[in-house]
């Protein structure tokens, strides 16, 4: 009986993966069409990708100068934080892919993921991140990820926070998970783009709290994830309020940093 049913079950698994194989078949050819009827372009200049590339092209990425090693972009975050914010405010630990320049591809690409919703754009970067954070060997002992907030209003403006695609994508790399209700921004404000450091600062006094009314409280060491820091206002209001949550420790990770000069 026992071998009757292996003979059947042999007997029925050989269509079946000639079927799937068949399907296999078939599947290159449509992906092949899909491409030509609908091509992938990169997002800054518009070139059609060829494989591997995703969402950006390989010339535009060669613009983007990448910092020289896995712990020179976190010291330049560093760095700035100090400047503007003493060392009161250094994090725990901070990692950077790129130096940020106010032109040329880098730009393009990250005024593109912020303000056009391209979702699979902040993951790329996020997974990037990631890697970087884990070459770095600095994923030891973190709990979560936690993408600074939006308020509510702009989150309804740009139809979704890019600073959680980010955290997504590194959270892919990570295994770690992305808590989005430890702090809020109980504040609209506007672009910080232009303002200076005084101006900077009072723009986010007070504007993230924790939440109270969550059921997931958080605490020892998080990664508090951003697009860009330029002075890191953001980052070090966002952390204050992470810590009155109850975190011990934050460190940032941003996707760029403008540097500050040694």
């Amino acid at each position: 009986m026992i071998e009757r049913l292996a003979h059947s079950f042999g007997a029925l698994s050989r269509p079946l993966g000639s079927l799937a194989q068949s399907l296999g078949t078939l599947a290159r050819p449509l992906e092949g069409l899909t491409h030509l009827l609908f091509p992938q372009v990169c997002v800054v200049c518009r070139k059609t990708l060829t494989a591997p590339e995703q969402q950006l092209c390989s010339a535009c990425l060669t613009d983007f100068a990448p910092f020289p090693n896995p712990l020179a972009g976190g010291q330049a975050v560093i760095r700035s934080v100090n400047s503007h914010f003493g060392l009161g405010a250094i994090p725990s630990a901070a990692w950077s892919l790129y130096p940020y320049r106010s032109n040329g591809a880098l730009h393009d690409a990250l005024h593109a993921m912020k303000y056009e919703g391209l979702f699979p754009l902040g993951r790329l970067f996020g997974r990037w991140l990631g890697e970087l954070v884990q070459s770095a060997g600095g994923a030891g002992e973190v709990e979560a990820i936690v993408p600074v907030p939006l308020h509510p209003l702009k989150r309804i403006e740009r139809s979704y926070n890019q600073s959680e695609a980010i955290a997504s994508g590194m959270a892919e790399v990570l295994d770690l998970p992305v808590v989005e209700d430890s702090i809020e921004r109980s504040a609209y404000t506007g672009s910080q783009t232009g303002l200076g450091i005084t101006e900077r600062r009072k723009n986010m006094a007070g504007v993230f709290r924790p939440v109270t009314r969550n059921s997931h409280r958080i605490s020892g060491r998080v990664v508090l994830v951003d697009d860009v820091l330029t002075t890191g206002a953001t980052m070090v209001a966002a952390a204050s309020a992470l810590k009155e949550a109850g975190v011990d420790e934050v460190a940032f990770a941003v996707v760029a940093v403008t540097e500050e000069k040694e």
